[in-house]
């Protein structure tokens, strides 16, 4: 009995730790030209927007995990369609992303030519951010085998590492045709995504973020409702109506600290940095 105990309240503890733990899929263990990968125990779909992409693992050496050359990743292998897009996304978890790498270029590698490349964040079909970068792209092979890092801790001086999505989208334009991607760095976010047989119960889920804020906040919610703010001891601090899908609430008023934002339906914290 006490062993028992003892492995739930490991597993238990294993499964809270994996939240909020960053991890960054190589893709080495994936097959080539799948359209799917499992990383930290959550499915991603490569979904094709402009060209096809999927795991590409026919040239050992071509890709790059963030410190050294690697042998799988996910690219589009040279189709010509134009401009080349495609996501990664989720169904069964939330998550935000750090960084990666892309290897940007005309469809006979070369990376001297000029482009885009702009990144999206979507959360159920709802854009969060985006973003394109312009400049700093790597145009020779050199220390990083010619992919140049993408960091959404600061892309274009803004910070969109902390917002939770279910879709990232890359989108490239100019002259970048062929368009390779490694090193993805995410982290897995506690909220789950419902799935289909589980839609019917979507007004009973409340997602809020950024989460530590600085004030701003998106609230998602399926049902509109009337949502209170209360600090770490039980008062009510602020009183505000939100609507089904998202609302934007503000709450740079309130000193640093631990706040509970309570819906009819459910109740979650919140960091004000």
């Amino acid at each position: 009995m006490k062993s028992t105990t003892f492995l739930t309240i490991c597993s238990l503890l294993t499964s809270i730790l994996s939240f909020g733990q960053t991890s960054t899929e190589q893709f080495e263990t994936e097959s080539h030209g799948s359209t799917s990968f499992t990383d930290n125990g959550v499915i991603f779909n490569i979904i094709s927007h402009v060209s096809v992409f999927d795991i590409q693992g026919n040239y050992p050496g071509t890709g790059w995990n963030g410190t050294a050359n690697d042998n799988r990743y996910i690219d589009n292998s040279n189709d010509a369609q134009f401009p080349p897009s495609f996501s990664i996304k989720t169904t069964s978890n939330l998550f935000k992303v750090n960084r990666f790498w892309m290897y940007l270029s005309a469809l006979n590698l070369d990376l001297n030519v000029a482009g885009t490349l702009t990144v999206t964040g979507k959360l159920s079909g709802i854009t969060k951010f985006t973003q394109t970068k312009t400049t700093g792209f790597a145009t020779s092979l050199g220390t990083t085998n010619g992919y140049t890092l993408i960091d959404l801790t600061n892309l274009n001086g803004q910070n969109y590492s902390n917002i939770v999505i279910d879709e990232l989208q890359i989108t490239a334009n100019g002259a970048f045709r062929y368009v390779g991607l490694d090193a993805f760095s995410w982290v897995k976010d506690s909220n789950i995504v419902l799935g289909t047989s589980e839609t019917k119960n979507i007004q009973k889920s409340l997602i809020v973020y950024p989460n530590p804020t600085n004030g701003p906040l998106s609230i998602t919610t399926g049902k509109a409702s009337e949502a209170k703010i209360y600090n770490a001891e039980g008062k009510v601090l602020k009183t505000v109506q939100i609507q089904k899908g998202n609302n934007e609430v503000n709450i740079s008023e309130l000193p640093a600290g631990i706040y509970y934002i309570k819906t009819s339906a459910e109740t979650t914290k919140v960091i004000k940095n």
